[in-house]
């Protein structure tokens, strides 16, 4: 008995651990493990730890036989050299391609938690305008019934509206079916991100209300096409540019090419020779082969100048677009919100419900209509939502690490 309640014990906690929940805090402090963020930060760790030997470029040891004969034997260790501030110059490269890929780290995990908000919200979203679509669809069927015996006792209903009533219920179905599709897809997608098959509870937590994002939308008075982590990648995209131009122009500095330290066990005069000697090449100065090289570096840098410019023109404009979107469908809310409360104020349904011998059709369509605005709000909620995200997005919030969950509204 006691070796079955062991068993029972471990296979109850098995299935307490199997069935944990999922929070959007965990869901969002996971991003840090997605495989994207981990490729870019092996790039990063790459580069740190790349080694460079000052001043030399190369070591090279040759080997020379003579007439095929091996008593003829010539060896040389030469020693190459780097041009002049070509060390430097390397660097400094280094240095900034390090930085470089710590900003493109910052964009790459903007674009993660982009992605994760996204299914956060619409997740909620749609769990809710599932519940709604749930009670819309069961009183479609309670009101084909009450129209159907109501017909059989009046005989005023017609065939025609059962059918109207019918295709109702068929699309409302058909919303079902493709919200929960949505919903399995969207759970999917986080148990694959998460690597196990804990199941999301994001729509039992409080997340920041429409209230809320409109007073960050009111906050944004001031529209800046770049975020400071796209401004900083921008500028240092040009100092690399920069940096690779003037390595080049290091390189073409060569003018002390090699030494060479030789070993000669060559025969002079039909007798055994053997000696060491120093040699040197020298570069002549004024005769350059990487002239093509350095114009398309320079070309590349103004090119970057430009891009850069032109992007901004462009974010600024989509940010502004996105921000009036948002005010706009925040403005809808606001009002079918207050013609809700209005409704609910006035107390109609209890009103209608009291009243004894009333048909029960008026009790079923004033329900409808509460619906049907609920299921509105809920639409307009997942736009607010989808555009406070991507707002964010476009202002670069999510490339600060400090940001924590924004979903929170404690981080606006």
């Amino acid at each position: 008995m006691k070796k079955f309640f062991s068993i029972f014990f471990i296979l109850f906690a098995s299935s307490i651990l199997f069935c944990e929940d999922l929070t959007i805090a965990q869901y969002i402090e996971a991003a840090k493990d997605d495989p994207r963020l981990k490729s870019k930060k092996a790039m990063s760790d790459s580069i740190e730890n790349s080694a460079d030997t000052p001043g030399i470029k190369g070591l090279e040891f040759r080997s020379e036989t003579g007439n095929f004969d091996i008593m003829e034997q010539k060896y040389a260790l030469r020693l190459y050299f780097k041009g002049f501030g070509e060390t430097k110059s390397s660097r400094e490269f280094i240095k900034n391609m390090q930085n470089l890929h710590k900003l493109e780290y910052a964009s790459a995990r903007s674009d993660v938690l982009f992605e994760r908000y996204s299914a956060i919200v619409t997740y909620i979203q749609h769990k809710k305008e599932l519940k709604i679509v749930a009670s819309m669809r069961e009183l479609l069927y309670d009101k084909l019934a009450v129209t159907t015996k109501m017909g059989e006792i009046t005989g005023e209903t017609t065939e025609i509206d059962k059918m109207d009533i019918d295709d109702k219920i068929t699309e409302i179905e058909m919303r079902q079916i493709e919200l929960e599709s949505t919903v399995e897809s969207i759970e999917a997608l986080i148990k694959s991100d998460m690597g196990d098959d804990r199941t999301p509870v994001f729509e039992k937590e409080k997340i920041v209300s429409v209230d809320d994002i409109e007073k960050f939308a009111e906050s944004l008075t001031e529209i800046d096409g770049t975020s400071k982590a796209e401004s900083d990648y921008q500028t240092l995209r040009s100092i690399v540019a920069q940096n690779e131009i003037a390595l080049e122009e290091a390189k073409d500095r060569d003018w002390l090419k090699y030494i060479a330290l030789e070993y000669d066990t060559d025969h002079r005069n039909d007798k055994p020779s053997r000696g060491f000697s120093i040699g040197f090449a020298i570069s002549i100065p004024g005769f350059k082969n990487n002239q093509s090289s350095l114009v398309k570096k320079k070309l590349k840098s103004l090119e970057l100048d430009s891009d850069f410019n032109m992007q901004k023109r462009f974010r600024e404009a989509e940010i502004r677009t996105a921000l009036l979107m948002l005010k706009r469908e925040i403005k809808q809310y606001k009002i079918l919100s207050k013609r809700k409360d209005e409704g609910e104020k006035s107390n109609i349904f209890a009103k209608y419900s009291s009243i004894e011998g009333l048909n029960p059709m008026m009790v079923i369509k004033l329900k409808e209509k509460i619906l049907k605005k609920d299921l509105k709000l809920a639409e307009l909620e997942l736009k607010i939502y989808e555009k406070y995200i991507n707002l964010a997005y476009l202002l670069g919030i999510y490339e600060d690490e400090s940001t924590g969950n924004f979903l929170s509204g404690k981080n606006k």
